[in-house]
This record gives C-alpha cells, structure tokens and sequence, in this order.
C-alpha cells in the first residue's frame, strides 16, 4: 500500500516525517554535543546510579541501563515517580532526565536527593531543572528543545552514553556510535519509501489489531517498551508487552481463554541474536504455541554488529511503524491531547 505525501503532510501537521526522516541527523549531532561534556561529580564517591524521569524522557536511562546490563559495576536503577528509593544517598549518583525541564515528579525526585545528599546530573532543554542547577550548582547538559520528547531520543540518549563512557561504564565507543548512525541512514532510505517498505507493511496487517510486544528481558527491554510507547502516542492505539523468559512462567496461560479475541490480536516478537539461548528456545514455543490465535505474527530481527546499533535498529522500525500506523488511520501522530489534558487538571489542583 503506497501513501501520498501530500495526504501524509495533510495529517501530520507538526511534521514527525521530518523528525524521522532528520534522526540520523540528529544522532550526529547529539554526538558532537556531547562529546565535550564536563563534569564536577566525583565518580570516587560513587556506588550506585538512580535516574529519575518520565515518558519520552525516561526513555533514554532505559536504554542505556539495558545497554550496561554486562559491563556496568554498579547497581542502576530508573526511577518513574514522584518518591525516590530508600538506598539513595551520598554514595548516589541521581541523573534527573526531563526535556522540558518542566517534568514534577522528576522535580520532586532530585529534591528528594539533593536533600539526601546524592550528587546530581540534570539532562533538558531548559525549564525549571535548568534553573535549578544554575541555582543550586550541581551538573547540567542543556540539550535542543523545539520538538516532542519522544522524537529526541537521540538528544536525550547520547550525553548519557558519553557521560557514562567517561566514568568507563560502557564497552562500546566511537566505532559503536558510527555504525549506528550508518546504519540508521541506510535503514531510513528503505523505511521512508512509501510504496514498499517493512514498518508500512507492518502498519497494514497491524490495523484494528492490539499489538502484543514480547522480547527478551535484558537489552531489548527498553526497546519493547518504545514499540509500546510509539504505537500509544504516535498512532493512539493501546498496545501490550511483556517479556521472558517471565511471561512462561504465567502470562502464557492467559492465552487459554481468549476466543473472545481471536482475529483481533497481533504479536510482535523482538528477538536479537546475543539473546540467551534458553530464552530463544522459549521464543520459538511460545511463537508455536499462540500463532494460530493471531491476527497476524511477527519476528522481527535487530540489524547490526554492535549492541548500540541493534537496539536502534529495531527502535527506529518501532518509530516508521507507528508513524504509519497514525496515517492509515488518519490521525495526527504528534499531538498527545489526554496527557495535556490530565496536565492541566493537575495544575488546578
């Protein structure tokens, strides 16, 4: 199924092509800002890493938590709330992730551990947590604003790689950061083709179907959520995940009593070829065992050497899948009209 531009343009009033079609763009230059990041922390002191974020912007200590699995010596632990845990303390490093810089549970979060006395990085665009670094005089990476959260992973993903490749907590360097951005240009050549490409195909059997995301739990975790994240806000459609080897220890016997929904489920396999192999043999029976309940099924495979660049190859199919998942629907993939408005009900409060 082929789309039109202009029909694409028509819907797509904030422009997320553009923004997908300008990420490889946007990781080399996220590079180049982050390549020169200077930092007061005293990593000496350091014992234990909490980030604390929300949504798009939590995204990034996600992945980059799921990427040091292996090679980090410290515990890592990412934070989605308003209360920190009772570990943090001085021996803490607390990297507060917000975009806008507006974000109140992460607000509340570095509050919290400042007061604890954990040393403190903030990553965003500006906002209140710019302001409260200045004033306060803990580390700050100030990163472009001028789009959605989600369409800046890169710029909210790098400073952490780099930050975290000073301290000598990764085992992948430049050549890692190079062949994902090669990759991601060669992939968006094909995925930006309208009228045959992966992710529109994928979109097409998708429709008025729930997506279910399995994966394995340890570096394509994260990337199972941004497909989640993606099909929820780009396309406004709810979607599912889980992960294994835990999903075969319960959730596979959910798949007993599901009549009700046969036809109108879809499952979406990520699978990674460094994956444990008692995990890829879990895969295979549970893709045995539910296929014929499907709408329709999906093994989709990561792309690339480096552990960097096969979570980003799947993450930016996740992205154009979504992306035209919205268009064959006709909705516009940007706006996220519930959030603002739970936001503002907040705000009266």
């Amino acid at each position: 199924m082929g789309l039109d531009l202009s029909f694409i343009h028509s819907v797509d009033t904030q422009n997320m092509w553009d923004l997908l079609l300008n990420f490889p763009d946007q990781w080399k230059d996220a590079m180049n800002l982050s390549e020169d990041i200077e930092l007061t922390v005293d990593q000496s002191a350091v014992r234990n890493i909490c980030f604390v974020g929300m949504g798009g912007s939590a995204l990034g200590a996600d992945l980059l938590r799921a990427y040091c699995y292996h090679c980090c010596p410290y515990p890592i632990q990412v934070v989605r709330h308003y209360e920190i845990p009772g570990w943090v303390g001085e021996d803490t490093l607390v990297i507060g992730c917000s975009f806008s810089g507006k974000t109140e549970e992460t607000l509340t979060a570095l509050t919290s551990a400042r007061e604890r006395g954990a040393q403190v990085i903030g990553i965003t665009s500006g906002g209140n947590l710019m302001l409260k670094a200045a004033s306060e005089n803990f580390d700050y990476v100030k990163i472009p604003s001028g789009m959605t959260p989600r369409a800046a992973l890169g710029y909210i993903f790098l400073p952490l790689f780099y930050i975290f490749r000073q301290f000598g907590f990764v085992d992948e360097g430049e050549e890692a950061l190079e062949e994902t951005y090669q990759l991601m240009l060669q992939e968006n050549e094909q995925l930006s083709n309208r009228d045959d490409n992966e992710a529109l195909d994928l979109a097409t059997q998708l429709q008025d179907t729930l997506p279910i995301i399995y994966s394995d739990a340890t570096i394509m975790e994260p990337v199972n959520l941004r497909w989640r994240e993606q099909f929820q806000e780009s396309a406004k459609t709810l979607a599912y995940g889980n992960t294994l080897p835990e999903m075969t220890h319960n959730e596979i016997v959910g798949w007993d009593r599901i009549a009700h929904l046969t036809g109108r489920l879809s499952l979406i396999l990520l699978v990674d070829n460094k994956d444990h192999e008692r995990v890829k043999k879990r895969m295979a029976i549970v893709e045995e065992m539910v296929e014929g309940q499907t709408a329709s099924l999906h093994v989709l495979g990561t792309r690339g050497e480096s552990r960097l660049a096969r979570m980003f190859s799947l993450i930016q199919l996740a992205d154009w899948t979504s992306f035209y998942l919205a268009m064959l629907s006709n909705t516009d993939p940007t706006p996220v009209t519930k959030i603002d408005l739970l936001k503002s009900k907040l705000a009266e409060t």
